[in-house]
């Protein structure tokens, strides 16, 4: 990101076009604030939460992102309410793949341009990518 979005990110100005087009391909390249890895496919884990953690390259980000919405969205800090939210996106978003990571980061673009973003830690996220990292929050 360039010295002037990362000023107004740090000073929290709202961000522009032009930032919010970089932040989208930073996304594409798969290099997200929570380490989202956009290309992975991996076999699917037993447990819901384990499914939607297996996109996460840094866990740790991911989880200091999803403690910062937590606190911003505390009807939301149960493992149940924030899988079933995630599982409902994902069931109305036509993946064009089987990986439970790819629908995942195919879901997190697509809200990109669809969704309302989220300013979380200074960063702006989609709405399913700011959960997945609070389920990350609350499972660490």
């Amino acid at each position: 990101m360039n010295e002037h979005a990362e000023r107004a990110l740090a000073t929290g100005a709202a961000m522009s076009r032009r930032q919010l087009l970089i932040a989208a391909l930073g996304l594409l390249m798969g290099q997200s604030a929570g380490g989202l890895r956009i290309a992975a496919a991996q076999p699917m884990p037993a447990s819901p939460s384990a499914s939607l953690l297996t996109v996460l390259t840094d866990p740790a980000a991911a989880a200091r992102f999803g403690r910062a919405y937590l606190a911003a969205h505390p009807d939301e800090a149960d493992v149940e309410i924030l899988v079933g939210r995630l599982s409902a996106s994902l069931s109305a978003h036509t993946a064009a793949t089987d990986s439970a990571a790819a629908a995942i980061a195919e879901l997190v673009q697509a809200e990109y341009v669809t969704e309302a973003l989220l300013r979380v830690d200074g960063w702006l996220l989609a709405p399913s990518e700011a959960r997945l990292y609070a389920v990350t929050a609350l499972t660490r």
